[in-house]
């Protein structure tokens, strides 16, 4: 395998450095050198770590469900449900974007991380903390929860701060950074007012309706983090493993400030029951969504990687999901409509499973079928680059089986919104064990990438003929 055609400079191109014959963007700063192949193997370590981590809590959450798929025909304050919410968001997506963070923020920058021990220092207290905040939300120990609680948000806090810092430290703007930056600051404003909300069912000294403080919490973590780090990292990522550019950075700045804006009006107005207030913030937001989106499928008319593989193909449908939830949202919203907060037909669980389900799952698994090969093949085989031969980065995965996962979670996807919509316990118990099957396949899929980190395979190069002449 050439280093021309290796995943080290596949990679450390596209992260690092955009094609020469390509006009750079005014806005952009010029990249620094690409990173090397054992920095990135010593760097990947931390988020290995988290992805690991995360797989543990996705399998761990879709088995809660599938042992108790009626926790969705609940109403979504109910203590179990909630446990439930925590395990899937504060387990499994939180977990995976920050391991994803701490290894793209770098490497996308061109810098290193300014905290590999804080870093450290934030799994431990996340690999703590969580499970604990889990175990208090089903039993509702509001003490426990607390202190689990606490250790969660100081982990959060260690995050920002490294985020915030190398950020600086590489001196470069654009959407990217300002969306790490910003992403990172809206999950620490979740963390801390979920904390606040604890200890307001435990005291009780906030004198406003608990379930409108919690929607404005939930809004905080989904469209604050997850759709704020979403509309910077794709515009990295897409282009980057589909061999597109990013010519025209208009569309997705605007739709990044679009939907910090309206996020800014959304949350209080939540809290504070402003019907009009908290309409006008939530169009905002699917205008900034609708934005960005455009901006990517330009980005995508780019690309020189026509066939896509399946984890850009799901990440990509998960966009599309993101969009039509966004729509839904601004539905629930619209003043003087009958959807509510109840359990059946439209309302806030049903929502809640389109976003998580058919957005954010689908983007998420994809980032992690590309990301995690990288990382991989990066700690196992990036530093015997040039000494021998080694595998494709590509070569880790097994595409059959993600599109097989993929598509088992992607079907789960119906019944589960009919189960939730007609609160049916069938519905139910059929969506959450086909989400279970697709589970099982897409971390056998992970398990046999990250078998590479103990169990390196040995290439070994075909002998070259050499051609015989004739005597005659």
């Amino acid at each position: 395998m050439t280093a021309k055609n290796s995943p080290t400079a596949v990679g450390s191109h596209s992260l690092n450095a955009p094609d020469p014959k390509t006009p750079r963007p005014a806005s952009v700063p010029p990249a620094r050198p690409p990173m090397s192949g054992s920095w990135l193997a010593a760097q990947g370590r931390l988020p290995l770590a988290f992805m690991g981590l995360a797989l543990v809590w996705l399998a761990a959450a879709a088995l809660m469900l599938a042992l108790a798929p009626g926790l969705l025909a609940l109403p979504h304050t109910h203590p179990h449900v909630v446990a439930l919410t925590h395990a899937w968001v504060l387990g499994f997506f939180v977990t995976v974007a920050c391991g994803a963070t701490y290894q793209l923020a770098p490497v996308a920058l061109g810098t290193t991380l300014v905290g590999e021990r804080s870093g450290w220092w934030h799994f431990w207290l996340h690999a703590i903390g969580v499970p604990g905040m889990v175990y208090s939300f089903w039993v509702w120990d509001l003490e426990q929860l607390g202190h689990f609680g606490t250790a969660v948000a100081v982990g959060v806090v260690l995050f920002s701060i490294n985020v915030w810092r190398t950020v600086r430290r590489a001196g470069r703007s654009g959407v990217v950074a300002t969306s790490l930056i910003l992403s990172a600051g809206w999950l620490l404003l979740a963390v801390l007012l979920g904390l606040l909300l604890a200890a307001n069912r435990f005291w009780g000294f906030i004198p406003l309706d608990p379930v409108a403080l919690l929607r404005a919490h939930a809004h905080i973590g989904l469209a604050g983090f997850f759709l704020t780090l979403l509309q910077g990292v794709a515009f990295q990522l897409v282009p980057m493993f589909t061999l597109g550019d990013v010519r025209d950075w208009r569309r997705a700045k605007a739709g990044l400030w679009l939907a910090q804006g309206g996020l800014l009006v959304l949350a209080p107005a939540l809290a504070w029951h402003l019907a009009f207030l908290a309409f006008a913030g939530a169009a905002a937001i699917v205008a900034g969504v609708f934005s960005s989106a455009w901006g990517l499928a330009r980005a995508l008319d780019t690309r020189k990687k026509r066939r896509l593989d399946p984890g850009v193909r799901v990440f990509l449908l998960g966009a599309i999901v993101l969009c039509i939830a966004a729509v839904a949202g601004l539905a629930l919203l619209a003043p003087g409509t009958p959807w509510g907060s109840a359990p059946g037909g439209f309302g806030a669980m049903t929502y809640a499973v389109l976003v998580l389900g058919g957005g954010l799952l689908p983007c998420i698994a994809g980032m992690l079928c590309k990301i995690v090969p990288f990382l991989t093949w990066m700690r196992a085989y990036g530093p015997k680059v040039g000494r021998g031969p080694t595998p494709a980065a590509g070569a880790l995965t097994q595409p059959r089986l993600e599109a097989a996962a993929f598509a088992l979670q992607i079907a789960a996807l119906v019944p589960l919104l009919i189960g939730t919509w007609l609160l049916h316990p069938v519905w139910l118990g059929v969506g959450a064990w086909i989400l279970f099957a697709g589970v099982l396949l897409f971390l056998g899929d992970m398990a046999g990438v990250m078998r590479h980190l103990w169990r390196p395979v040995t290439v070994v190069a075909p002998a070259k003929k050499i051609p015989v002449k004739n005597a005659s």
